[in-house]
This record gives structure tokens, C-alpha cells and sequence, in this order.
């Protein structure tokens, strides 16, 4: 119990640092926001405190029988969770960066599958970071992705017989991913309402949009959890 509780503290003052980091670099000279690839970084280590915590009381609540052995779900889940992750960066990439507002369409971004000047900035490693419309494509591009390999996986996870448990959670995944991309495409949609001082539509989607991402991720980790490889 001690050694939990110490990760559970240490990741806490980590993630201390990191905020203060991405404050001050929203102190300096004439900016207003704090800089987005800070804001991506405090989200992904927030993120990263939110899935021990649950993990640790998925430890203490969850009995050993209640776990099922299959390793190839297991690597789906695995391999799902790694995208999720470069997923959520983008995520907080796009926040940062208010790159809603810069392809407010859908299906097409501005009226294109593969938008013009996705490589326009020099360096060219910057455009991944600083890039409006590749940051926008890219997270639009890794959602498709995810969704149609959630589909997949869940196609298995529903052919796959296990304990009680694990029968009523395996649909949470395809539900919460669902949700998420209908979320996704309406806060696009709805981004020429923004107005600076004014809560509105955008802003609502937006901020249930994050919650079902968080959700997605602690799906994804409790299906990681109840799903063990073979002895």
C-alpha cells in the first residue's frame, strides 16, 4: 500500500510542475494563452494521474476471478490505448490552439479530404505541433482510426465469453467512442459561434467532448485491467 501511495504523490507533484510550467509561459511578454504544446503536456501527465488512480482502485475493488484471460484482445486493447494516447495530445493541441476554428466543416476540411499547406511551416517538424490545419487533420484522421479499430475490437470483445463483469462492461468502448465522435463533429460544427466572454454551444460541446475523451481512455484502461493475457 505504501509504495502506491508514494507513485500516487510523486505523479501529484509532477503534475504540480507541469501546470506551473504551462502557467508561466502564459506570464510572458504580451501573451494571453498559455502556449499549447505546454497545455498538451500538462493534459497528457493529468491524464496520466487520473488512469494510476483508477488502476490502483481497480486493484483494490476488483477480485481475481473476475479477470479474463485472452492475449489477443489484450494486444488490440494495447494497441488502441497507444493511439488514444497521440489522440488526446492532439486533442489538447487543438484546444491550444483554437484549430476548431480553422476547419469549422465536416465531413471536409474546408471543402477538401486533404487540405492544402499542411506542410507550409519551416521547420517542417514544427507543422506537427504549431499547424493549425495538419494538427486539425491529424486529429480527425487518428478519431476515424480509432473508431473503426474500437468496431473491430469490440466485435471480439462481444464474441468472447467471461465473467459477469467483464459481460457487462465489454460494450463500454464502442458506446463512449460513438458518443465521442458525434461530440467531435458537432464541436467543429459549432465553432464560428465562439465569442470572446460568452458561454455557449461551442463551449458546451467542447467541454463534453474532453469528459467522453477521459472517459474513453478509463474504458480502455478497465478493459486493459479485467482482460489479462493467457497464463
Amino acid at each position: 500500500m505504501i509504495n502506491p501511495l508514494l507513485i500516487l504523490f510523486l505523479l501529484g507533484a509532477l503534475q504540480g510542475a507541469v501546470g506551473w510550467i504551462m502557467v508561466a509561459s502564459g506570464l510572458t511578454g504580451d501573451a494571453i494563452y498559455v502556449k499549447p504544446t505546454k497545455l498538451a503536456l500538462h493534459f497528457i501527465f493529468a491524464l496520466g494521474l487520473l488512469c494510476y488512480c483508477f488502476w490502483f482502485a481497480l486493484q483494490l475493488l476488483v477480485k481475481r476471478e473476475q479477470v479474463v484471460r485472452n492475449s489477443s484482445l489484450r494486444k488490440w486493447n494495447l494497441s488502441i490505448l497507444c493511439i488514444l494516447v497521440i489522440q488526446l495530445l492532439y486533442g489538447a493541441l487543438m484546444a491550444g490552439h483554437k484549430a476548431a476554428t480553422a476547419a469549422p466543416t465536416w465531413p471536409t476540411i474546408n471543402g477538401d479530404w486533404v487540405p492544402d499547406r499542411l506542410m507550409a511551416d519551416q521547420p517542417w517538424l514544427l507543422n506537427f505541433i504549431d499547424n493549425k490545419i495538419l494538427v486539425h487533420f491529424i486529429h480527425r484522421g487518428l478519431a476515424y482510426i480509432l473508431f473503426v479499430l474500437i468496431i473491430l475490437w469490440s466485435v471480439k470483445l462481444f464474441k468472447t465469453k467471461g465473467s459477469a463483469l467483464f459481460e457487462k462492461t465489454k460494450w463500454l468502448p464502442l458506446v463512449i467512442v460513438f458518443m465521442q465522435v458525434v461530440l467531435g463533429i458537432f464541436t467543429v460544427i459549432a465553432s464560428p459561434g465562439i465569442a470572446a466572454g460568452h458561454w455557449g454551444t461551442f463551449e458546451w460541446m467542447a467541454q463534453l467532448h474532453q469528459l467522453t475523451g477521459m472517459l474513453l481512455l478509463l474504458s480502455l484502461v478497465w478493459m486493459l485491467y479485467i482482460v489479462r493475457r493467457n497464463k
